[in-house]
């Protein structure tokens, strides 16, 4: 939730220490400094609504509410919400976000009007050259290693672009190149990330990761145009002699739904593991709606398995249920766990390997699995997501001419 005070576009305000609409400079404080994002309050047809600003991205947040000097946001298809109160010409308060086992992590934010800038109000004239495809390692705190691919575009000190991963890409991020040192950062809000960066003599670009959820890593890496990720495809698999998933989930109002069940008989389903707090999951609602949409009168279901931060399934639907407005989701949206204690393969005990959220099981009208694919490839990788669209979409094409 977020709480903001404003008074309407070509409005008198209230008072002079009345909140403006406009563009503000809003910076999250986190372990590695300041996390800057963009926000700007508007009103629509005389309803207050906000926008979250990460680079070429804009998230509208239509669920604003005004009180006396203080505006609510709540964040879209999220369990996450931002307070604050408009003094001494700003905002300041704090984002909350919903973490794993129902622990609430909250974040300062302060927001400042009428700055348009995001790390620096005065960019550096020849900053280094950032741009391009890097092969990146990140190390967490333990020293556990994993691969990662930064795709990056350079505009004079404007950077933007994205960090794949084989569990999915980071989405938008955005920021600026400051002599060698790079600064990118985004908060969009499903999540809250920080990364600082330096290019070294030798090529080498090395820095650290912070998250708004705590987590902090180091990486680094070169450039390198023909980097490649491990295939999604091998980081979830079912066990030896085990063909399909088998369940029974409540759905968002209480009643059980089994899989297999008479409803999928003969149909081409898609089940999908993820959860309200998963962007890569938010980013492929938007497929599968629409994929369902324009096959469905072929033969064509899709279930969601929803895992959540917290065990109470009241707390857990209104998430999931948030969510499935979100997309306007008119298939089944199941609560079948949450993200603690390998839950996962603790309710699909037919699962050997879980990798990530999302994770999309496809299985042909005679109930066997044909693919697996983990991890997501959102709209803030280009060209990436658009062959998954098509890829995904081409495989479920030629099951659906299959006969059952």
């Amino acid at each position: 939730m977020a709480c903001l005070a404003a008074c309407g576009r070509g409005e008198a305000p209230a008072s002079a220490d009345a909140a403006p609409l406009g563009q503000y400079r809003a910076v999250l404080s986190v372990a590695g400094g300041d996390l800057p994002f963009g926000l700007e309050l508007t009103r629509e047809n005389g309803v207050l609504v906000a926008w979250l600003i990460n680079g070429p991205e804009r998230v509208r947040v239509p669920d604003v509410q005004l009180d006396g000097d203080r505006l609510t946001m709540h964040m879209p298809g999220y369990p996450h919400r931002l307070e604050a109160r408009f003094v001494d010409a700003r905002f300041e308060g704090a984002v909350e976000l919903l973490r794993p086992r129902g622990v609430i992590k909250s974040i300062r934010v302060v927001a400042m009007p009428g700055q348009a800038w995001r790390f620096f109000p005065k960019p550096d004239a020849e900053p280094m050259d950032f741009s391009g495809r890097w092969a990146l390692t990140f190390r967490d705190e333990e020293g556990t290693e994993s691969a990662a691919i930064a795709e990056l575009t350079q505009a004079g000190h404007v950077v933007t672009g994205t960090v794949l991963r084989a569990s999915g890409d980071d989405r938008y991020i955005a920021g600026e190149a400051r002599g060698d040192t790079l600064f990118l950062s985004r908060f969009d809000g499903g999540s809250a990330y920080l990364y600082l960066g330096r290019l070294g003599p030798d090529g080498t670009l090395a820095g650290d990761f912070h998250s708004g959820g705590g987590a902090h890593e180091t990486w680094s890496g070169r450039r390198d145009p023909e980097a490649r990720l491990e295939d999604p495809a091998q980081m979830t698999a079912l066990k030896p002699g085990a063909s399909s998933l088998e369940f029974t989930f409540p759905d968002l109002g209480g009643s059980p739904i089994t899989f297999p069940g008479a409803q999928f008989a003969g149909k081409v389903v898609l089940i999908t593991i993820g959860g309200s707090w998963c962007p890569n999951c938010h980013d492929e609602a938007v497929f599968l709606r629409e994929l369902l949409a324009s096959r469905r009168a072929q033969g064509i279901e899709v279930i969601q398995l929803m895992f959540e931060h917290t065990p109470d399934f009241a707390s857990a639907a209104a998430s999931a249920r948030a969510f499935a407005e979100k997309f306007s989701i008119d298939y089944p949206v199941l609560i079948a766990g949450t993200t603690s204690d390998n839950d996962v393969l603790k309710k699909l005990p037919q699962l050997q390997a879980f990798g990530a959220y999302p994770t999309l099981f496809v299985f042909d009208r005679k109930g066997s699995l044909r693919r697996t694919h983990a991890g997501f490839s959102g709209p803030a990788t280009g060209a990436h997501y658009q062959e998954l669209n098509r890829e995904l979409t081409a495989f479920v094409d030629l099951l659906l001419k299959e006969p059952g």
